[in-house]
C-alpha cells in the first residue's frame, strides 16, 4: 500500500526537466547513443568524485538500454530504485526493533513502527529533491549499497552472538563488498562502516562484565575511530586533499566548519517541519557563518548539538533509539558536511541521513506511547489514528512538490518567492529568458542587475558576463562600464557557473563579434584578467579561460599570441586534450614540426581510445607530421 501511494504521489513529476549537472553528467549517455563512446567507456570513462562513479553510470546505461533514453525513464528509474531503498529501510527498522533497539516496551505493542517508519521517508517531501533529480540516483545507489552492508551487519552480528560463526563471517564478508559498491556509486559510501559502527556501539552494547566480540572491535575501530583520527590529523596539517579546494570557494575551511552545525539544525527543521514553498534546489544563498557569534545562530547551533547528544546518552536506556538516531544523522553526514570544500547546502544530502532522524522521532513516539498508555484510554489508537494523518500530511506535501517538479517554470516561480537572492535562480532565469522567442530581454537584464548588485565579487562579475551577453545579443555593443564589471580585479573564485558563462562569452564573441569587444581586444582582456589571477596556473579554471583566449586570438588573426597563451594553458601538462591538439595545429602552421610532433606524442596521452573527434585530429596531425619529416 505504502509502495503504491508512494509511486501514485511522484508519478507527476516524472514529466519534468533535466536540471543543473544533469546534462553534463548525462552527456556521456547521449555520446554513447550516438556511437560517438562505447558504453565500457561511459561507464569507467567518468570524472566526477574520487572514484569516478562507475556502478552509477553502468545504471544509466541499463535505463537507457531498457526504458529509453527520455527523460521521465531516467525519473522512473530514479523512483524504482526510491522503492527498493524504502523496502531495506522497512527491514533495517524491523531488524533494529527486534533488538530493543527504539523502546523497551514488548516488541508486540511497537510492530507497526518500521511500517511507519519507512513510509515516512518514502514520502518525505524534503527527499524529493532527490528522487525527481537525476544525477541523483548516484546518491540513491550509495544510499542502497550501505543499507545492505547494515542489514548484512546486523544479521551478522545476531549470529555471532548465537554462536553460528560460518553465518556471520559470510555476512560480514559482505560488508566490505557492499562499502565497495557504495563507494562506486558515490564517495560517501565509504561511510558504510562507520553506520555499523554506530550500530554496533548503540544496539549491541555488552552487559556488565562481558567484552564484545573482537570482530566487533574491530568494526569500531576501523569503521568509526581510525577514520575520525586520520581526518582529524589531515586537517590539522592542512592536507592538500581537503585545503586546495578552498582557494576556489567564496569562503574558508573555519567558515565551512562554523557554517555546518546551522546547516544541521536546518536540515532536522526541514524534516520535522516541512514547508514546501521553502524546499527546492536553489539554496546557495546561505548565510556563511564568518565568526562563532556572526551570526550569533552559529554559537548556538554547535551549543544546541553538543546539548542534544549529551541528553540522548543520557536517555540510552529510556530511550535507546535517540542516540542511535542522531549518531546515524550526524555519521550520514559526516563527509557532505565537514572539512571537504563542498557547497554549503544541498538537500539531497539528506536521503540517507533522514532515516535516523526518522528513527529517533519513532523511539520519542514509542516512549510516549509507553508512558501513556497506563493514563490514556486507547493510547495506542490514538497514535496509530495520529501516524496515519501523519503519512496522509506528507504525501500530500510530497504530491505538492512532485506537481512543482512538474516543469521549470514552477520550480523557478517558486524560488523566486522564497530564494530572491539565490545566484543560481538568476542564471537560469535569464537563461529561460533569453531562449523565448524574441528573448524577453528586459527579464533578463532584471535578473542580471541583481546579480551586478551583490557584494559577492564573484557573483558581481557574473552578472557583468552574463549582462555583456546579452547586451551584446541584443544591442551589438558592450557597453565600458559592463567590460569592467567583467574582467576587473582578480578572478577568484572562479566557480562552475561563472567559469561556463566566461567560456560562452568568448564562444559568442568569435562567432558575432560585438562593438567595444572584439575578439581581439576581448583576448586581452581574458589574458590580463588571468595574469592577474592568485589561482594556479594548474588550475582547471585558468587553463580553461587561457584556452579560450588562444581562440580568440587566433580568430583575430593573432596566431603568434594564440601559440603563448595555449602554451601557458599547458603550463606543467595540467590541461586536457583540446589544448595539446591545439598547440600542435599552430605549431604545424608555423612549420615547427620537430616540435609538432613531440607536443602530439603528449596530446595522444590525454586523448581517450573513444574520443571520436580527438583520434580523428591525432590522426590527421601525425599524417601531416609525417608527410613534411624526411
Amino acid at each position: 500500500m505504502v509502495v503504491f501511494l508512494t509511486a501514485t504521489v511522484y508519478w507527476p513529476g516524472l514529466r519534468g526537466p533535466l536540471i543543473f549537472d544533469d546534462i553534463q553528467n548525462l552527456l556521456p549517455i547521449t555520446q554513447w547513443l550516438e556511437s560517438e563512446r562505447g558504453w565500457l567507456s561511459v561507464v569507467f570513462g567518468n570524472d566526477s568524485g574520487m572514484f569516478g562513479r562507475p556502478i552509477s553510470m553502468a545504471s544509466f546505461v541499463f535505463n537507457v538500454a531498457v526504458l529509453g533514453p527520455e527523460v521521465w525513464s531516467l525519473k522512473l528509474g530514479n523512483l524504482l530504485l526510491h522503492l527498493i531503498n524504502g523496502s531495506l529501510v522497512y527491514l533495517l527498522f524491523a531488524a533494529l526493533l527486534s533488538q530493543r533497539a527504539m523502546a523497551r516496551a514488548p516488541l508486540a505493542d511497537n510492530r507497526w513502527l518500521p511500517v511507519l517508519g519507512a513510509a515516512i521517508w518514502l514520502l518525505h517531501p524534503l527527499l524529493a529533491s532527490t528522487v525527481l533529480y537525476v544525477v541523483q540516483r548516484m546518491a540513491m545507489l550509495s544510499a542502497l549499497f550501505i543499507l545492505l552492508a547494515m542489514l548484512a551487519y546486523v544479521q551478522a552480528r545476531l549470529a555471532l552472538t548465537a554462536g553460528q560463526y560460518r553465518k556471520a563471517w559470510t555476512l560480514l564478508a559482505l560488508v566490505p563488498l557492499c562499502t565497495v559498491l557504495a563507494a562506486l556509486s558515490k564517495e560517501n559510501g565509504v561511510l558504510a562502516p562507520a553506520l555499523c559502527a554506530v550500530i554496533e556501539l548503540c544496539v549491541f552494547a555488552p552487559r556488565a562484565g562481558i567484552r564484545r566480540p573482537w570482530p566487533s572491535r574491530l568494526v569500531i575501530a576501523l569503521g568509526l575511530l581510525a577514520p575520525a583520527l586520520i581526518a582529524v590529523v589531515l586537517t590539522a596539517i592542512q592536507y592538500p586533499a581537503i585545503t586546495v579546494g578552498y582557494a576556489n570557494r567564496p569562503f574558508t575551511l573555519i567558515e565551512r566548519l562554523l557554517t555546518q552545525p546551522r546547516v544541521l539544525w536546518d536540515y532536522i527543521g526541514s524534516l520535522l517541519m516541512p514547508h514546501g514553498p521553502r524546499l527546492g534546489l536553489y539554496h546557495d544563498d546561505y548565510p556563511i557563518s564568518h565568526g562563532l557569534f556572526d551570526p550569533a545562530s552559529t554559537a548556538l547551533a554547535i551549543a544546541g548539538w553538543l546539548l542534544a547528544l549529551l541528553l540522548a546518552w543520557r536517555w540510552r536506556r529510556r530511550i535507546p533509539g535517540l542516540l542511535l538516531g542522531l549518531s546515524f544523522f550526524l555519521v550520514g553526514h559526516a563527509l557532505e558536511s565537514s572539512v571537504f570544500p563542498l557547497l554549503m547546502y544541498f538537500e539531497h544530502r539528506n536521503y540517507l541521513p533522514a532515516i535516523g532522524v526518522i528513527w529517533a522521532l519513532l523511539s520519542l513516539a514509542a516512549y510516549c506511547v509507553e508512558r501513556l498508555r497506563p493514563h490514556v484510554d486507547q493510547a495506542t489508537r490514538i497514535f496509530s489514528i495520529a501516524a496515519i494523518a501523519l503519512v496522509l500530511a506528507l504525501s500530500v506535501a510530497t504530491a505538492g512538490r512532485a506537481l512543482v517538479w512538474q516543469s521549470q517554470s514552477t520550480l523557478l516561480a517558486q524560488a523566486q518567492q522564497y530564494h530572491p537572492d539565490s545566484r543560481w535562480l538568476r542564471v537560469a532565469l535569464i537563461q529561460r529568458a533569453m531562449s523565448q522567442t524574441p528573448p524577453a530581454i528586459d527579464d533578463a537584464r532584471d535578473s542580471a542587475d541583481r546579480l551586478l548588485a551583490s557584494r559577492d565579487p564573484s557573483t558581481h562579475r557574473l552578472g557583468g558576463v552574463l549582462k555583456l551577453m546579452m547586451e551584446c545579443a541584443a544591442i551589438g555593443n558592450a557597453p565600458l562600464d559592463l567590460v569592467h564589471a567583467t574582467f576587473a580585479g582578480d578572478p577568484k573564485p572562479i566557480e562552475p557557473d561563472l567559469l561556463v558563462a566566461f567560456e560562452s562569452l568568448s564562444e559568442g564573441l568569435i562567432s558575432q563579434p560585438c562593438t567595444g569587444l572584439v575578439p581581439r581586444s576581448a583576448a586581452e582582456q581574458f589574458a590580463a584578467m588571468l595574469d592577474r589571477s592568485t589561482l594556479s596556473r594548474r588550475h582547471h579554471a585558468i587553463w580553461r579561460l587561457r584556452l579560450k583566449a588562444a581562440k580568440l586570438n587566433l580568430a583575430a588573426g593573432r596566431s603568434d599570441e594564440a601559440l603563448r597563451q595555449a602554451q601557458m594553458a599547458w603550463a606543467d601538462g595540467a590541461a586536457d586534450a583540446p589544448v595539446p591538439l591545439m598547440i600542435t595545429a599552430l605549431l604545424l602552421q608555423r612549420g615547427e614540426t620537430a616540435e609538432a610532433a613531440a607536443m602530439l606524442d603528449k596530446a595522444r596521452v590525454k586523448v581517450r581510445a573513444d574520443d571520436v573527434t580527438g583520434m580523428r585530429l591525432v590522426n590527421q596531425y601525425r599524417e601531416e607530421i609525417e608527410r613534411r619529416l624526411p
